[in-house]
């Protein structure tokens, strides 16, 4: 109590000057030049397969056991079959689809997909591989 009646008219009329130190000093100014060469382009992101991928994986959470997800990415009504027959190779192939829909950069060649394991290798020339995740 008594420290702050000394004080505080002081401080008010400026008799005593509080000046930061370290990285806080007022008189250091910021220079953002060198950070232009620091700065990374982020990789153009295409909007519709990143909905793609998030829709998929909204199915094969919801309707995973009966192959909706499968259906959406353009698969042949065998394979919905099979993972309605199974409920999803029970339970075992829906968790690996989604996981290889939300880790693999590319979900473009899980689309059209006539194989029970989308993730396998590709049975047609021609077809993008898929990049591991």
């Amino acid at each position: 109590m008594m420290r702050q009646a000394l004080l505080g008219p002081a401080l008010l009329a400026g008799a005593i000057h509080c000046a930061a130190s370290g990285p806080f000093q007022a008189n250091k100014a910021f220079d953002a030049s060198g950070l232009d060469s620091l700065s990374v382009e982020p990789a153009p992101i295409q909007e519709g397969a990143e909905n793609a991928r998030w829709v998929a994986s909204g199915l094969a959470v919801l309707l995973g056991p009966f192959g909706a997800h499968r259906l959406y990415l353009g698969t042949t009504p065998k394979v919905a079959i099979i993972y309605g027959l199974t409920f999803g190779g029970f339970g075992v192939l829906v968790l690996l689809d989604l996981g290889h829909m939300l880790f693999t950069l590319d979900i473009d060649a899980y689309r059209n997909s006539d194989r029970v394991f989308m993730w396998g290798k590709p049975t047609v020339e021609g077809r993008p591989q898929a990049t591991p995740p």
